[in-house]
């Protein structure tokens, strides 16, 4: 982990030294379908469950259509129990930086672009944790606090005036790393969509 986590500060801190184009900061906020894969999904089957995503984003133009994109979002993700008919519940603070590649430009028409990047996620909370251990395991049961996964999408943007465009975005997250640190080991997986308005950073004073 301490590669990948290398990986992502080194884009971060050196994004800044190549910028060329106009930065642009967004809110945005949508649902997501989550589930968590248990290593044995026979024994212990898990639906998908439905939540909220809100957070905040930065596009930072790069060189051409090569940009990149940092994204703060609370998110809530987990599963539904199918033998025993309970949600399991973990609340996250996500961070990623995205690779973003326009394949169509903004005009009057919405832009297409493709997304692709790391996610690291910080638990805020927890629930169903107790419920799983006594009904599937006699040991504790836990979640850990962090949690990585490697993010794919897709991302529109539609210009509304000079100031504000309004964006959508589809994004598919898989965990890399197991969530829980006792038996059946789970991994995250979120498929999510969130629509937002993005304001380029030189416009917000008028210049």
């Amino acid at each position: 982990m301490k590669y990948f986590m290398g990986i992502l500060i080194f884009a971060i801190i050196s994004c800044p030294a190549v910028i060329l184009g106009q930065p642009t900061l967004a809110i945005r906020g949508g649902v997501n379908l989550t589930t968590l894969t248990v290593r044995d999904t026979n024994q212990y089957p898990m639906n998908a469950h439905t939540n909220v995503e809100l957070g905040v984003s930065a596009d930072i133009p790069i060189r051409g259509r090569l940009g990149f994109q940092l994204m703060g979002n609370y998110v809530q993700k987990g599963a539904y129990d199918f033998l025993y008919e309970f949600p399991i519940e973990i609340d996250y603070i996500e961070f990623s930086g995205l690779a973003n590649i326009i394949l169509v430009a903004p005009r009057r028409a919405p832009s297409l672009s493709l997304l692709a990047g790391p996610t690291m996620a910080f638990k805020i909370k927890s629930t169903g944790e107790d419920r799983l251990a006594r009904r599937h395991w006699k040991d504790r049961f836990e979640f850990k606090t962090l949690d990585f996964g490697i993010a794919v999408g897709v991302g529109t943007q539609v210009p509304v005036s000079k100031t504000v465009a309004f964006r959508s975005e589809l994004v598919l997250t898989h965990g890399i790393g197991v969530v829980n640190k006792t038996p059946a080991y789970m991994t995250n997986r979120a498929l999510s969509f969130c629509i937002g308005f993005g304001f380029p950073v030189s416009r917000l004073g008028g210049g």
